[in-house]
């Protein structure tokens, strides 16, 4: 008669463990995935109705931005700091924008509210690369151009 295995309790534990941190990580994986999704969401449609444009323009049309990185200014990447939907027809989005110049580099701070009709830069930082922030005079506005 063929022996029998005893599975020890430590491999059932080992494989339940395993299990768990198996659903655990896909579970996190999934989170982060449809989190990416709608960030990147977003950013296309701050790119498609030239939002970073418009704090880009605004931070040129400031002395106290071209006194310390120049002008004109250009812009290479942006990055999703929050995203808050207050209702179903508006909200608020803060992004930075890493900018150069030709005195220097830094990094514009956006918060911008939105309605389906515009975009409304609200607040704008620069904080230059080894000096202190500056806030900057915000306002002005752009239009939001229909979902695709």
């Amino acid at each position: 008669m063929p022996s029998r295995r005893v599975d020890s309790p430590w491999q059932s534990w080992m494989v339940a463990a395993a299990l768990v941190l198996g659903g655990l990580g896909c579970f996190a994986a999934g989170v982060a995935w449809v989190s990416r999704s709608l960030f990147q969401d977003i950013e296309q449609a701050l790119r498609r109705d030239d939002v970073h444009r418009l704090a880009l323009r605004t931070a040129e049309a400031s002395p106290l931005a071209t006194e310390r990185l120049g002008a004109p200014l250009t812009s290479s990447f942006i990055t999703l700091r929050s995203h808050d939907a207050t209702d179903r027809r508006g909200g608020q989005v803060d992004f930075d924008l890493t900018v150069q110049g030709p005195k220097g580099r830094g990094v514009l701070e956006a918060q911008v509210f939105y309605t389906s009709e515009t975009w409304t830069l609200r607040r704008l930082v620069l904080r230059p690369e080894g000096e202190d922030s500056v806030e900057l005079p915000a306002g002005g506005s752009t239009p939001a151009l229909p979902a695709d």
